[in-house]
């Protein structure tokens, strides 16, 4: 293993590579702040074969991670409502077709496999909000000894509805249908747009860059929006407009303003690295 640098060394590496570094303490305790491999995956825009592009400044390096911050809060705040009502839809249409406990009953899944890894992903997670004393769910143990799903739904994570929904049986019921109806789009597009988002909202969660990241899951695109399918950044905030044009139509204007605002602030960065077209 290579030894351990101290931050006065991670900074005279960055140096020796072609940075120039305007103020030095200000660099000193930003790399103390924010871990030298958090800052790298920033600089991989400012690279070519192993050094800095001439001119490239901490700065500049700084400023992308800005800007990657304030896109990871915007897109996590646009995700939350987005995450609730796919909740709600999918207790209200499997309960109303399918009984309280129908998320339980393998019959109406395609993958009884999956279907009994979602389970334990529940059952941990009952067992956590349990621990914690989460009133809906003390209540319905305490008299039912079990959650009907429009308790259930309250303490999974969006990665287990998303799973859930993914795998219905359309054959068994009408229920993804009804759900996909509910955000105006097919099923299989509903499938994997949850899907992407919960890949998204997880990289927001735990900190983690998004700015020019390869997008291991992806998200189908609606037809007049593949010209810009890719497997960077720019088709997830399609994928966010076209929910809010059918869900909240007149919430958009103020988040896009919002989301204009964070890139106006940053202007100095490229968005190329994203997929952004020019316009």
């Amino acid at each position: 293993m290579k030894p351990p640098l101290s931050f006065t060394d991670q900074l005279e590496l960055m140096r020796n590579r072609g940075l120039t570094v305007g103020d030095e303490e200000l660099a000193l305790r930003r790399l103390s702040e924010t871990n030298y491999y958090r800052l790298r995956g920033y600089w991989l825009t400012y690279e070519l074969n192993g050094r800095f592009i001439p001119g490239t400044t901490f700065d500049s390096i700084w400023d992308t991670y800005e800007l990657d911050c304030a896109l990871r809060t915007w897109v996590w705040e646009t995700i939350a409502p987005i995450e609730i009502k796919a909740r709600t839809l999918f207790a209200y249409h499997m309960s109303m077709e399918c009984g309280a406990l129908a998320h339980e009953d393998n019959r109406y899944f395609k993958n009884t496999i999956a279907h009994a890894h979602s389970m334990e992903s529940l059952t941990r997670e009952r067992n956590r909000a349990l621990r914690d004393g989460v009133p809906c769910v003390v209540h319905n143990i305490e008299k039912y000894g079990n959650l009907p799903i429009w308790a259930a739904v309250e303490i999974m994570s969006m990665g287990t509805v998303s799973q859930l929904y993914g795998n219905l049986d359309s054959a068994k019921s009408g229920v993804a249908k009804s759900i996909a109806n509910g955000f105006g789009v097919k099923p299989f597009i509903l499938k994997s747009w949850l899907r992407h988002l919960t890949y998204i909202r997880n990289i927001c969660g735990h900190h983690s860059r998004l700015y020019n990241r390869i997008m291991t899951t992806r998200a189908n695109l609606l037809k007049r929006d593949t010209r810009h399918d890719s497997d960077k950044e720019f088709p997830t905030f399609l994928v966010l407009k076209r929910i809010y044009e059918q869900s909240w139509p007149k919430q958009w204007p103020s988040r896009l303003n919002g989301l204009d605002a964070t890139i106006s602030k940053h202007g100095d960065v490229s968005l190329q690295p994203m997929r952004f077209p020019e316009e």
